[in-house]
């Protein structure tokens, strides 16, 4: 006479084998959830380094070396910059560089840099 199902010990694997499955699976959703984020604050802190240096290129006058720092809400969130200008060896350049952070973060998100053009 033929037995047929399985034992107990091969049900017991295959729920071990699915369990194990389950949380692997759950542990790579949490890290791709945990990613994202990250991914949407470097988007934000990037747009806000751009907003800030197409302000300073539409400027009618050329920034003065040194630094300008300032706070931006963007998507319900602060964020602070801080942009460094520095001079170049042709006087109508302006090389400029922003960094962005979160204003609750001590780490910086993004750096944007580009050129202002004065005399237009």
């Amino acid at each position: 006479m033929k037995r047929r199902g399985f034992t107990l010990i091969e049900v017991l694997v295959a729920l071990a084998i699915i369990a194990i499955s389950i949380g692997t699976a759950m542990r790579a959703t949490s890290a791709a959830l945990a990613g994202s984020g990250e991914i949407k604050d470097r988007m934000m802190a990037r747009w806000v380094g751009r907003n800030e240096l197409a302000r300073l290129q539409t400027s009618p006058s050329l920034p003065a070396p040194g630094n300008l720092a300032g706070e931006v809400t963007q998507g319900n969130v602060v964020y602070l910059w801080n942009a460094v200008v520095e001079t170049t060896p042709n006087p109508n350049f302006r090389k400029v560089e922003i960094v962005v952070k979160r204003q609750d973060a001590t780490q910086s998100l993004v750096s944007v840099q580009g050129f202002v053009v004065g005399s237009r």
